[in-house]
């Protein structure tokens, strides 16, 4: 196992083991209970409704694009978005769970358990659209991340913060990644550069909510930062 997988997953014997080093002496049984819980939970290998980032892909201009070229070029265009969504998805190293939900018209809809593994996968994703690019074939996107509980009804997922994603769709702009208040106080611990990443853009009303809800931009200052962010070290804390 390299140093890269080493610092991505963790043996569950080795943290049963330092679990119960560090429980109470007097609750070692009830320790032992709860970390085989975990384990047995982990082995059934099954999603589970809970708490997820929702991370909403739209692919900019399609209605243009199909007025110029035809119903026939915008769905091969569509389809070249989202195949490269799971390209992205499956090339990058993620530390945690990710799911692609479903595509909606010219978006794609995924649920992502760890911010960084949200950054890596759209870095990717931004260079597989780079290369369709090079065709002269423009793609842009722009990523609306919200975060909440979500009920997984096989891929389905039933949540009020999904509906809230959708909100955000119109207010970003291209090539940007934007966060609801409640995603960005979830996230930006997350990275080294900390609540210093991002910047507020704009507050939108959405439902659930009894005031306007601050939107927070990830700031990039190049075509790479986007990764490079998801790699920085936290000890390091540029």
């Amino acid at each position: 196992m390299n140093d890269i997988t080493r610092t991505q997953y963790y043996d569950l014997d080795e943290i049963q083991k330092e679990f119960l080093k560090y429980a109470p002496a007097y609750a070692q049984k009830e320790a032992a209970q709860a970390i085989c819980r975990v384990m047995e939970l982990q082995k059934q290998g099954v999603l589970r409704n809970g708490l997820y980032y929702i991370v909403l892909v739209d692919l900019i201009g399609s209605t243009k694009y199909g007025a110029a070229y035809g119903n026939d070029a915008l769905a091969q265009r569509i389809k070249n978005f989202v195949t490269a969504s799971f390209s992205a998805l499956n090339e990058v190293q993620l530390k945690n769970i990710s799911l692609f939900v479903k595509e909606i018209g010219d978006a794609v809809l995924f649920v992502f358990h760890h911010f960084p593994d949200i950054l890596l996968w759209a870095a990717s994703f931004q260079k597989w659209l780079g290369s369709l690019s090079e065709g002269g074939d423009t793609y842009q996107i722009r990523i609306c991340v919200n975060v909440g509980e979500v009920s997984l009804q096989g891929v389905n997922p039933l949540s009020l913060a999904v509906s809230q994603t959708f909100k955000m769709e119109k207010v970003v702009s291209a090539g940007k990644i934007v966060l609801t208040e409640p995603a960005y106080h979830v996230a930006w611990p997350t990275i080294a550069r900390a609540h210093h990443g991002f910047k507020k853009i704009r507050e939108i009303q959405l439902d659930g909510f009894d005031k306007k809800v601050p939107l927070y931009q990830l700031e990039e200052h190049d075509k790479d930062d986007i990764e490079r962010v998801a790699r920085e070290r936290l000890d390091q804390n540029p």
